[in-house]
């Protein structure tokens, strides 16, 4: 099970760092930055035993705020 502050290497071979996860619908997602390069920023979602991108933006602006309740006591 992937946890905040993990870091995971994804298929592109870059590691990232869980900022955050929520769960949402029956789906846990996952905000994660490179940790190399902070610009790079993937969201995430458990598809079966893989990760998957989440690809709508309106999902996006959706979980962002859960994503920052979630640590805001974290940082």
């Amino acid at each position: 099970m992937i946890e905040i502050k993990d870091i995971v290497t994804l298929s592109d071979h870059n590691e990232y760092q869980v900022v955050s996860k929520v769960d949402y619908e029956y789906r846990i997602y996952y905000y994660l930055i490179d940790i190399n390069e902070i610009s790079n920023v993937k969201f995430l979602y458990e598809n079966n035993d893989k990760l998957t991108e989440v690809e709508d933006p309106e999902l996006i602006n959706t979980l962002l705020p859960m994503f920052y309740k979630k640590i805001e006591n974290i940082i």
